[in-house]
């Protein structure tokens, strides 16, 4: 397979008419250029250019091959200047994906910003609490909660996400107050289950880090939801402090 490298030698070579001006002007030796046109014309099974001691030509087959190689290289070069112009400034469609509570609530009010900075580029956002694949589903970036840093892609801290132990004073008046990490098994726990997590809830207290199996009447997936039942003084719920 010929290079673009033996392509642009040989555009150089016809352009200025000799093997010495193409070397002084492509930074190389004369040898050089010359190993360049044989490999290429090598390659090709054709001779493209009529030499001799004084002067140089173009073959039939090779006015045709230049004409072609001109086309080439000017497309190159487009290709070239659409990528630099691409990345001296944002633009294109972006795809995030980010767990429901948290797109809703801290991605989505900061976009309008963004998008009136960036005027080139074009926002995709799916709220959704699965993991979704980036590569096979197309996904730009992801903004996941978790404590696990992802493998196999490129990931970056944003925020802290506390958590806490909230109830209503309805609630604790009715069932007590839990004075240990060990207490809260006895009571009715509002969990978020999430791929079968959430019966587990690991705690970072006095005692240091403790986890605990609790249990309860009602579980959801959705922040929104844990909460209104929390309000609604049905039980003991592990939410999350304003991430940002």
């Amino acid at each position: 397979m010929h290079s673009l490298t033996h392509i642009a030698v040989f555009l150089r070579v016809v352009d200025t008419g000799s093997f010495t001006a193409a070397a002084r002007k492509l930074g190389m030796s004369k040898p050089t250029v010359s190993k360049h046109i044989t490999t290429l014309e090598q390659h090709l099974g054709a001779r493209l250019l009529n030499r001799t001691t004084r002067s140089l030509g173009l073959t039939e087959i090779g006015a045709r091959f230049y004409s072609h190689c001109q086309n080439i290289m000017a497309e190159v070069a487009t290709a070239e200047a659409e990528v630099l112009q691409s990345s001296g400034a944002p633009r294109g469609r972006l795809r995030i994906s980010a767990p429901v509570c948290f797109g809703d609530r801290c991605v989505a009010p900061e976009l309008p910003e963004f998008l009136d900075r960036y005027p080139d580029i074009d926002i995709d956002l799916s709220l959704s609490n699965q993991h979704v694949d980036l590569i096979k589903e197309g996904y730009d970036l992801a903004v996941r909660v978790t404590r696990d840093e992802p493998t196999g892609l490129v990931s970056t801290y944003l925020a802290p996400c506390t958590h806490l132990v909230c109830a209503t004073p309805e609630y604790l008046e009715r069932h007590g107050t839990p004075r240990t990490v060990a207490d809260l098994a006895s009571h009715n726990c509002l969990m978020y289950v999430f791929f079968g997590s959430g019966h587990s809830w690991q705690l970072d207290g006095p005692n240091g880090s403790e986890t605990v199996k609790v249990s309860g009447r009602f579980q959801a997936n959705n922040g929104d939801a844990l909460r209104q039942a929390l309000l609604a003084g049905l039980g003991i719920a592990l939410m999350p402090r304003d991430p940002l």
